[in-house]
């Protein structure tokens, strides 16, 4: 059923943008006027869990904006200090982090906005990650529960 959800909601819609192979590009946050009328824009949330021996805290969402899907990372965001921390997707029942669903680097703690790549169906993904992309290791992740 949550597939099921997500998928339906996914298929209304999906455009991107996203540079070539190896880039990414972080999208701009939610105009204000949107957040005003509350977090019905919001389709899904999760909390981060370090992994390994690294610590991740704070919240996710994913939301829905323009026909554009995005992944938001909240202001209580907050992670120990990876090499390279990528934003991406993942799937519990596929074993976890894909392969191919990097957003974004994370640049600093606190809240950042990564809009989802051309391809990415985020009917596909239960689960928002940090991922060292450098050595190729978990930071941590969030298990996303529809709203």
């Amino acid at each position: 059923m949550k597939y099921t959800l997500i998928a339906a909601a996914a298929a209304l819609a999906l455009a991107g943008c996203a540079n070539g192979a190896g880039t990414t590009t972080q999208a701009a946050a939610p105009a204000a006027s949107t957040k005003a009328k509350g977090d019905k824009w919001v389709t899904a949330k999760g909390t981060f869990v370090g992994t390994q021996k690294f610590q991740v805290t704070g919240t996710t969402k994913v939301f829905r904006q323009n026909g554009q899907w995005f992944v938001k990372l909240a202001s209580d965001f907050s992670e120990s200090g990876a090499p390279d921390p990528k934003v991406a997707l993942g799937n519990k029942a596929a074993g976890g982090y894909q392969e191919g669903t990097i957003l974004g680097l994370v640049e600093a703690n606190g809240e950042s906005v990564y809009a989802l790549k051309p391809g990415l169906d985020i009917g596909d993904y239960d689960q928002v990650w940090i991922w060292c992309e450098r050595f190729s290791v978990p930071v941590g992740h969030a298990d996303l529960t529809l709203l």
